[in-house]
């Protein structure tokens, strides 16, 4: 599960650059715009997926008297 969430923020990101490399060759704004949009969904898609993975984990935390230096 992390893995594919991983993986969905690396094309979130992809994503992005791709429509900023295009909009600056281009020209064209449209195209930028919808990437960049796709791409942050995507990535705030991936973000939230491993939010969740993160969660399940029930690790209770240290107590602040036992941290270890």
């Amino acid at each position: 599960m992390k893995t594919l969430a991983k993986l969905l923020e690396a094309t979130g990101i992809a994503c992005v650059m791709i429509g900023l490399l295009h909009g600056i060759m281009t020209g064209t704004l449209w195209v930028e715009l919808y990437a960049g949009i796709i791409g942050v969904v995507v990535f705030l898609a991936g973000r939230g997926l491993e939010r969740l993975h993160g969660r399940k984990k029930d690790v209770p935390p240290l107590p602040h008297g036992d941290l270890k230096t």
